[in-house]
């Protein structure tokens, strides 16, 4: 696994622009869903983004639903 790590600035909306080189690594296409935790407090905190494939799974809950 390979740390890439960059330093981004918070924009005045609250959104935080992620490099090309993050993009590919994680596998972020625009529109793409994340799933975003904070975690930890104070000097131990970490932020920790996932990509999620939400439209699976809303599907599967609606077919069970329907069933």
């Amino acid at each position: 696994m390979a740390l890439i790590r960059v330093i981004s600035k918070v924009d005045k909306d609250g959104r935080i622009k992620l490099s090309a080189n993050i993009q590919r690594a994680a596998g972020l296409q625009e529109g793409r869903w994340v799933e975003i935790k904070v975690v930890g407090s104070g000097r131990k905190m970490s932020i920790l983004m996932t990509p999620r494939d939400v439209a699976k799974k809303f599907l599967s809950r609606s077919l069970r639903r329907e069933k």
